[in-house]
């Protein structure tokens, strides 16, 4: 078996969602000198449970949500280790690329964008929200990347925008943080979301004894509620 069948069995198996992503001319999206190295990505994505999603702004449904984007994270770094075993048992190098951390400073970034990654995949696209969508799931999957040297025979079939005129996220952002403009890679990401905002809503829920996390835009994007009825596949993630 070769280590990309290996791969796509493993992740048949462990994630919700994956794919494989050609890098080389996307090393100045990579934020961290250590990682530039790298020329393939394989990014894999795990979805948040429908209800916990959907109740989140109700009673301690902010608390369970809370969790589930914890252990959501947590389980993707999991399976990111694994994966990392299968390639390096290979020969080949890799390295994890942590689901949630962000490097230190004002830009609220993290070492290299999943969303970029799984978008090169072919798996969805950047929303208004700056959330990432899947057309099946909505931005109701937390993601995580793997960067490694060894080599895929895969084109980038990225998926463009499909949120066109829809502004529930815009209408519906408590932080005011979304600008309703779509995703271009030729314009920053400032001009349609303000990071800032949002990471001050955060701290102003904490400073209320509230959980610091928001997903109201996760919760009322239509993607992630057209296709509710037909997710008979069992959630990998349960609390």
């Amino acid at each position: 078996m070769s280590l990309y069948e290996e791969l796509v069995e493993f992740c048949e198996e462990n994630v919700t969602l994956y794919g494989f992503a050609d890098l080389k001319e996307y090393k100045d999206e990579i934020f961290s000198s250590k990682l530039k190295d790298y020329d393939y990505g394989i990014s894999i994505g795990i979805n948040i449970p429908d209800d916990i999603v959907d109740n989140l702004d109700y009673g301690r449904g902010r608390w369970t949500y809370q969790d589930a984007f914890i252990g959501v994270n947590n389980l993707l770094n999991e399976k990111s280790s694994d994966i990392l075993n299968i390639i390096t048992q290979k020969g080949y190098e890799a390295v994890c690329v942590d689901s949630s951390y962000i490097l230190p400073g004002e830009n609220f970034v993290g070492e290299i964008s999943h969303k970029l990654v799984a978008n090169l995949a072919g798996l969805g696209w950047i929303g208004k929200s700056a959330l990432f969508i899947n057309p099946y799931y909505g931005p109701r999957v937390r993601w995580a990347t793997i960067l490694t040297n060894a080599k895929f025979n895969v084109e980038n079939n990225r998926i463009k925008s499909r949120c066109n005129s829809c502004r529930l996220c815009v209408d519906n952002c408590p932080a005011n943080a979304f600008n309703d403009v779509e995703f271009d890679e030729n314009i920053p990401r400032d001009s349609r979301y303000d990071a800032k905002a949002c990471f001050g809503y955060f701290q102003k829920l904490e400073s209320e004894g509230k959980p610091p996390k928001c997903g109201i835009c996760v919760k009322v994007c239509p993607w992630g509620l057209i296709n509710k009825d037909k997710r008979i596949k069992e959630d990998i993630f349960s609390l």
